[in-house]
């Protein structure tokens, strides 16, 4: 599967999730991978978004640390009871600027690993429009991976727009 097409495909959000703080680190279960020991520390905020896109199902770990300017968030394709990382969208001190990490397709990716090296877009000596972490809460958080993702949550209107001549 192509990420490409994931990213601009239709999606059909099935949780939106809630956010979660505190005392404990992230349970397994929110993000599974079967062959590797991640796991979110307690100090981290994050939220898991389940969608549906292209036939398959979909996890999106939107995860950040306001103290050391840290944000992650990774898109992965659920395989059984196991998750295939493709993308990892992040800002940390040790690589420059806010930047995607990406597999163009899942060819050769292997179920349970949050290896998704395969590209750096932009390149770490490439010219990079954001460079700093800026402020950052669960809102901000929320909006840059829903932006970068390319979520779409249907939200009503508050009111009712009526046309000049009665019709709405």
């Amino acid at each position: 599967m192509k990420l490409r097409r994931v990213i601009n495909g239709q999606k059909v959000v099935t949780d939106w999730g809630v956010w979660k703080t505190g005392d404990k680190k992230m349970p397994k279960s929110a993000y599974p991978l079967s062959k590797n020991a991640f796991t979110l520390p307690s100090a981290y905020t994050w939220r898991v978004v389940l969608f549906e896109c292209l036939g398959q199902s979909f996890r999106l770990l939107i995860a950040f640390r306001t103290d050391l300017s840290r944000y992650q968030s990774h898109l992965g394709i659920d395989v059984g009871g196991d998750t295939v990382t493709l993308a990892r969208y992040e800002f940390h001190s040790g690589e420059p600027g806010w930047h995607i990490h990406c597999r163009c397709d899942d060819t050769g990716c292997v179920p349970g690993t949050m290896a998704c090296n395969d590209k750096r877009f932009p390149h770490p000596a490439s010219f990079h429009s954001e460079m700093e972490f800026g402020t950052m809460d669960q809102t901000a958080a929320f909006e840059r991976a829903v932006r970068i993702f390319r979520l779409r949550k249907a939200i009503p209107p508050a009111f009712d727009l009526e046309m000049q001549d009665g019709r709405s």
